[in-house]
């Protein structure tokens, strides 16, 4: 009887700890500020960063621009633009060019610190995280003025949880996605059309995240394309992303086919979303065309 009691503690501690340890936590940005170590010219090193965001489109290419920003950084620590793009560009790296769940973890994890550092230069929401608030709760602070860092800091943190973790870690972290949410509903306030219907095309991945005893719905997460696609009609991400992560899974074969066509047709310089982002979109739609076997003729 004893050793089967001790069996069960034994097991029990093991499953406590496996659970503990599938809990993902995240160091938040403001642990990594720095200090001003360079004097160079903050205004020339942002415009030559924005000048080759313009023909972006290699790895390489992405790498020189999170370095130029990096450099506006040293220069000026709380340059809210810099940090922003720093944290929008290590999202990219991580879905368009990591190789390894290993290092779109990084990379994700460097887009959701960066745009912690973004927010962290509002005093208010400085003030309220001092004080011990989650980042929900203290973003209720924040102003249009930091759209950019929340909406781009959620977005990461879907990437995480979608690229990142397994389905079984995805079962036991669905708070991301509910935080998530929360932020979604206070950029709603702000500006409900951010990057082009950004909000819209998050809150269908959430009603697709989402199991339907807990409000999940693809009619819902269809609707919320919509909108998307209606607000940013030349953002390649929405139709990208509506065939990728909807029709994908309802079956809608003419719809996917038709999305992904789209948007491989599209001139990559006249998109919404910067150019390297629409190289992305593009180079994936082939990339899940041919999977189907689809040809682009």
């Amino acid at each position: 009887m004893k050793n089967k009691l001790k069996k069960t503690t034994l097991i029990s501690l093991i499953i406590s700890c496996w659970l503990l340890s599938s809990c993902v936590s995240f160091d938040n940005g403001w642990n990594h500020l720095v200090e001003k170590e360079s004097t160079e010219n903050v205004e020339e090193l942002l415009n030559e960063a924005l000048e080759l965001e313009k023909s972006a489109s290699t790895k390489e290419d992405v790498k020189k621009i999170i370095s130029l920003y990096a450099r506006v950084e040293k220069a000026d620590p709380e340059n809210y633009f810099a940090l922003w793009k720093i944290g929008n560009y290590n999202l990219l790296l991580g879905a368009a060019h990591a190789e390894s769940r290993k290092d779109k973890k990084h990379n994700y994890r460097e887009a959701i610190k960066y745009c912690e550092k973004a927010m962290f230069t509002n005093e208010d929401f400085k003030a309220a995280v001092t004080e011990g608030k989650s980042i929900p709760d203290a973003a209720k602070t924040l102003t249009i003025d930091e759209v950019d860092a929340m909406g781009y800091w959620y977005t990461a943190r879907f990437y995480y949880f979608k690229e990142s973790m397994s389905s079984m870690r995805r079962a036991f972290n669905t708070k991301i996605v509910f935080e998530n949410n929360d932020i979604i509903a206070l950029i709603d306030e702000l500006n409900p059309d951010w990057a082009g219907g950004g909000n819209y095309f998050s809150r269908a991945l959430y009603y697709i995240a989402v199991p339907e005893r807990f409000g999940g719905s693809k009619e819902k997460a269809a609707e919320e394309f919509d909108k998307a696609i209606e607000v940013g009609p030349d953002y390649y991400v929405n139709k990208w992303g509506r065939a990728k992560y909807l029709y994908s899974l309802t079956g809608n074969k003419e719809g996917f086919v038709s999305d992904l066509k789209w948007v491989i047709q599209q001139d990559p310089e006249k998109g919404g979303n910067p150019h390297a982002w629409n190289v992305y979109f593009q180079n994936d739609a082939k990339n899940e065309l041919e999977k189907e076997g689809i040809s682009m003729d």
